[in-house]
């Protein structure tokens, strides 16, 4: 059986969301990041209006170029243990991608730095011929948008979704989770009741492929 484990970036990998990181880089006050994510939360904001007052707010901040996120992205921290985990998940035969809810000008030198040679993002940042951000193109809710992505790339590569381990420690893997089978790492509220399996550390993991 072709083996494969699809892990999450924010809060699986790097111990902090590169959102809020994102946002702080650019301008974005704890306030004002806090004030959107409690609209979206409790339904008062969609996620594409979210996204386009986030956008807005880049904007009146001054010029972001790629460079600027990309700079961004070398300064967020991994979580020691995931380069260990990812060698060891290869080492045994899994082909390892990441899907992540960020932002694709983000999670591209992240999963540089992973060694994962296959990613992708439910969120893209749109330069223009000045590498300057000008928009983002969001691809829906994140929790339909990875599962998404995901049963995309079992079709493409003759996968069976429900034999797909999924390694992921937020509400927006639900949608995964409910599909192939979930370790999640932490106590997720949200992703326990649908876990196959829970770890406390990423080189728990080792145990269980």
């Amino acid at each position: 059986m072709k083996k494969l484990i699809c892990f999450d970036l924010d809060g699986t990998l790097t111990p902090f969301s590169t959102w809020e990181a994102f946002n702080t880089r650019l301008g974005i006050s704890p306030e004002d990041d806090y004030r959107l994510f409690s609209q979206y939360k409790e339904g008062t904001l969609d996620y594409k209006a979210w996204i386009i007052e986030l956008v807005r707010l880049y904007k009146e901040n001054g010029v972001i170029t790629k460079k600027d996120i990309e700079d961004t992205a070398n300064d967020i921290v991994i979580r020691p243990e995931a380069e260990a985990a990812i060698a060891d998940a290869k080492e045994k035969g899994y082909h390892v991608i990441m899907i992540s809810g960020s932002i694709d000008a983000m999670a591209k030198p992240l999963a540089a730095t992973l060694k994962i040679g296959e990613w992708f993002a439910t969120n893209k940042a749109v330069f223009n011929d000045n590498d300057e951000l000008i928009d983002i193109e969001d691809g829906g809710h994140e929790r339909e948008a990875k599962l998404l992505l995901l049963k995309e790339f079992c079709i493409k590569n003759d996968y069976e979704l429900s034999d797909v381990i999924t390694v992921a420690d937020g509400g927006n893997d639900m949608e995964l989770f409910q599909h192939t089978k979930g370790i999640v790492l932490g106590d997720s509220k949200e992703l326990k009741p649908l876990a196959w399996k829970q770890i406390d550390t990423l080189s728990e993991l080792k145990d269980l492929l």
